[in-house]
C-alpha cells in the first residue's frame, strides 16, 4: 500500500528504538529491547513492517543503547534489499547527555532532518492498522484548527485487559464532538481532581477509561522543537499534559484518533510481551502472523489449534498442544509435551520435558526431565538435566542452570556484569543501585546448580523503598507470568474488520465441553444402538453450540471413537456402527489426515503404539481411511509408529501395485 501523492501526508517516520527504563532487564544489559525476538521475530522489524507497508519511506531510528547492533541488524534486513526507495537510518544518541525521550528530542530537534508532518512511534510497537483514516482525520483536522500540534492514536481497550500495562491506564477527558484531547491522566489514583475552569469553557466531555495509548503519534514538523523550548519536558505524557494544560503552551492542541477495530499495542514490559505474543498466534494481529511473515528459508504452516511449524520439523516423537509456534531446525525428543509456547530456531529439547508457557529463543539447549514453567529463555541459555525452571524466571544470553536442580519463582539470571550496566540506556538513571550478586559466593551453585555458570540478577525493586504506588506497578509488571483469562470478546481489542477478518477463537473451555457432549453422544448412540445419522446430528448441533471447527470436531470424534473401545478385540463393532459418519466426515485428504494425527497422538499418549496396525487396517477395510493417504501420512510418522505399521504399509503397497496392474 502507498499513500496518495498529497505533499501534507507525512512521508517520514522516527521510531524512539530506546525505551528508557529497566522493565526487562537483566535481558537488555546486552541487547536492546527493540532486538528482542517476540514470535521468533526481531521487535523492531514489525514496526518497520508496518510503516513501510503503509508507504512510509524516510525512517529514523532514534537509539541510546547497543547502537551498533541496531546498525548491523539494519544493514543486514531485508527490508533494505527489497525497495530501493526506502530509507533507513539509525541516528545513535549521546549516552551521556540523552537520559530521557525529552532529550531524544531536542537532539533531533537540533539535527534539522524533518522536513514536514511525520509519525512518531515507539520500537516495540506491533499493528496492522491502516493509516490513511487517521492520516486524513489529522489532514482535516489541520484545516479546520490551525493551532493543532499532534494527533494521538488511541485504541478501544477495556480496562484489566492484560494488554494494557499500568503505565497504559489512563483517564482521557475529550470533546466527543471534535475529539480534541482536554485532559490526560493516569488512573493509578482513585481520586481524580478537574479544575472548574474546564467544565465552565466546555459544554459537553466525554471522560473515558476504555482507551490505551498506542504512542503512535502524527506530529506537526515543529514537535520537536517544542521539547527544546521547555527543557524540563522529560517524557510524552509529561509532553502531552504540558500542552492541553499549561498557560505556556495553551496555543497550540492535541487530538486523538480513535481505533475500534485494528490492532495495536506495545510490548512495553514483560506483561505484553506475554500477551502480545498470544495474539499473534492466535491471529487477531492478521495478515501479521507467523505463517504470513517470515523469510523463505523459515516459511511456517499453520496448523489446527493455533500451532505453526516449519517444514524443518517434525517433531512426531513430541505432543505439542495448542498456541506453539517452533523454529526452523530444532529438534524435539521423545515424550516432551509443549503448550502455550514459543521455541526459536535451532534449539535442543530433551526428552521427557514439560514446557509451559513460555518463550525459548534461538539456540537454547534443554537436557532431559526437565520442567518449565511461564519462564523467558534467552539464546544459548542451557538448561541440564533433571532442572525445574519456576514460573517468572528468566535465563538470561548463555546462562547454564542444572542439574537435577529447582529454580525459584522470579529467578533471574545473567553473565553480565555491572560492566554492562552504565552505558545501558534500559536502566534507571540510578544504575548503581543495579547490582549482580558475587559470581563467588558459595549459595549460588545451591541455587542454579551444580553446573552454572551466571550470577543471580537483583534489580532495585527488589530492595527499594518507594511509593506504594510505585511497588503495585513493579508487581504488576513482575508478575508477568500470571496466566489471564482469555478474552474471547477480543472485539474490545480487535475484531481486525480494517483488515481480513478472522474467525473468533472458542471459550478456553469449549474443547473440553464439546469433547465431553460428543463421548455421551457416543457412548448413548452406541448403547441403544441409536440411528447413526442422528447422532451425526447431535455431534452437529454441539460442535456449533462450543462454536467448533469442522477439524476439531473431527479430532475429537476420533478420540471419542478410541477412548470409547474398552480392548482393541472390540475395534470392529465400533468401527461398522461409527464408520458410516465418518465416511461423512472425512470425504478429503486434509480430513483423513485429521484422523491420522490423532491417532498417532492417542497411540503416543496412551503407549498404545502396538494396536496402531489393527486400528489402521480396520478403518481401511471399512472404507473410513483412503490408502493413499496411509503411504503419505506413514511417511512423517513417528519411528516408533512406523515400526509398528510396517507389515501393514508393505500390503497396502503390494495390494496398490497389483491394482495397478490388473487396470
Amino acid at each position: 500500500m502507498r499513500m496518495p501523492a498529497n505533499d501534507n501526508i507525512p512521508r517520514q517516520a522516527v521510531i524512539v528504538a530506546d525505551s528508557f527504563n529497566s522493565r526487562f532487564k537483566p535481558i537488555t544489559l546486552e541487547k536492546p529491547r527493540c532486538l528482542l525476538p517476540l514470535a521468533n521475530k526481531p521487535l523492531i522489524d514489525y514496526c518497520l513492517q508496518h510503516l513501510i507497508s503503509n508507504g512510509f519511506h524516510d525512517l529514523i531510528i532514534l537509539s541510546r543503547a547497543h547502537g551498533t547492533l541496531i546498525d548491523k541488524h539494519i544493514s543486514e534486513s531485508r527490508y533494505m534489499d527489497r525497495n530501493e526507495l526506502v530509507t533507513i537510518r539509525n541516528k545513535k544518541m549521546n549516552a551521556d547527555k540523552c537520559n530521557s525521550l525529552g532529550d531524544a528530542m531536542r537532539e533531533l530537534s537540533d539535527e534539522g532532518v524533518l522536513r514536514g508532518p511525520f509519525i512518531l512511534v515507539t520500537g516495540d510497537m506491533i499493528s496492522n492498522m491502516d493509516m490513511r483514516a487517521a492520516m486524513e482525520t489529522h489532514q482535516a483536522t489541520k484545516e479546520k484548527d490551525k493551532d493543532a500540534i499532534m494527533t494521538c492514536i488511541f485504541k478501544k481497550v477495556m480496562p484489566g485487559h492484560p494488554t494494557r500495562g499500568l503505565e497504559d491506564d489512563v483517564v482521557v477527558c475529550m470533546n466527543p464532538d471534535t475529539n480534541r484531547l482536554l485532559r490526560f491522566r493516569n488512573a493509578n489514583s482513585k481520586r481524580f481532581d478537574y479544575d472548574l475552569e474546564l467544565f465552565n469553557n466546555h459544554d459537553v466531555m466525554d471522560f473515558r477509561y476504555d482507551l490505551m495509548n498506542t504512542y503512535v503519534m502524527i506530529c506537526e514538523a515543529h514537535v520537536p522543537s517544542r521539547f527544546t523550548d521547555h527543557f524540563d519536558i522529560q517524557d510524552m505524557d509529561s509532553f502531552i499534559k504540558g500542552i492541553i494544560v499549561d498557560e505556556e503552551m495553551c496555543n497550540e492542541t492535541i487530538y486523538i484518533h480513535i481505533l475500534e477495530h485494528s490492532y495495536a499495542a506495545r510490548v512495553s514490559n514483560l506483561r505484553t510481551y506475554a500477551s502480545v505474543s498470544h495474539d499473534i498466534i492466535n491471529r487477531w494481529t492478521y495478515p501479521v502472523v507467523p505463517d504470513n511473515n517470515s523469510p523463505p528459508e523459515d516459511q511456517y504452516i499453520y496448523r489446527r489449534r493455533g500451532v505453526y511449524l516449519p517444514n524443518s520439523v517434525r517433531p512426531y516423537k513430541a505432543v505439542i498442544h495448542q498456541n506453539t509456534i517452533v523454529g526452523s531446525e530444532t529438534t524435539i525428543d521423545r515424550n516432551t509435551n509443549i503448550v502455550d509456547c514459543v521455541i526459536g530456531r535451532k534449539c535442543e529439547i530433551g526428552a521427557n520435558v514439560k514446557i509451559t508457557n513460555s518463550y525459548i529463543w534461538d539456540e537454547v539447549t534443554i537436557k532431559d526431565d526437565c520442567v518449565i514453567d511461564s519462564a523467558v529463555l534467552c539464546s544459548g541459555a542451557t538448561v541440564k538435566q533433571g532442572t525445574t525452571v519456576s514460573a517468572g524466571c528468566i535465563l538470561s544470553y548463555d546462562t547454564v542452570v542444572g542439574p537435577n536442580t529447582v529454580l525459584k519463582a522470579g529467578t533471574r539470571v545473567t553473565v553480565a556484569g555491572p560492566r554492562h550496566m552504565r552505558n545501558d540506556s534500559e536502566c534507571s538513571n540510578d544504575s548503581e543501585d543495579t547490582r549482580c550478586s558475587d559470581p563467588d559466593n558459595i549459595s549460588e551453585t545451591d541455587v542454579l546448580g551444580a553446573d552454572h555458570w551466571g550470577v543471580i540478577y537483583r534489580s532495585d525493586e527488589d530492595n527499594s523503598s518507594d511509593e506504594e504506588g510505585d511497588m503495585e506497578r513493579a508487581e504488576f509488571n513482575r508478575k508477568w507470568y500470571v496466566r489471564h483469562p482469555d478474552c474471547s470478546e477480543f472485539d474490545e481489542i480487535s475484531d481486525s474488520s480494517d483488515s481480513t477478518p478472522v474467525p473468533s477463537d472458542p471459550e478456553p473451555d469449549s474443547d473440553v465441553g464439546f469433547y465431553g457432549e460428543v463421548c455421551d453422544s457416543f457412548k448413548a448412540g452406541f448403547a441403544i444402538q441409536k440411528d447413526i445419522d442422528n447422532v451425526l446430528i447431535e455431534v452437529n448441533a454441539s460442535k456449533h453450540a462450543y462454536n467448533i471447527s469442522v477439524a476439531d470436531q473431527l479430532m475429537h470424534s476420533t478420540r471419542a471413537l478410541l477412548e470409547l473401545c474398552p480392548e482393541i478385540k472390540e475395534f470392529p463393532k465400533y468401527v461398522g456402527y461409527f464408520g458410516p459418519m465418518f465416511i461423512k466426515l472425512a470425504k478429503d485428504r486434509d480430513s483423513q489426515m485429521v484422523i491420522l494425527d490423532e491417532i498417532e497422538t492417542w497411540a503416543l499418549e496412551k503407549s498404545r503404539i502396538p494396536d496402531t496396525q489393527k486400528i489402521l487396517h480396520i478403518l481401511y477395510n471399512e472404507d473410513v481411511l483412503d490408502e493413499s493417504y496411509i503411504l503419505e501420512w506413514c511417511d512423517s510418522a513417528d519411528d516408533d509408529i512406523q515400526s509398528s505399521i510396517a507389515k501393514f504399509i508393505v500390503w497396502l503397497k503390494e495390494a496398490e501395485e497389483e491394482s495397478s496392474e490388473s487396470d
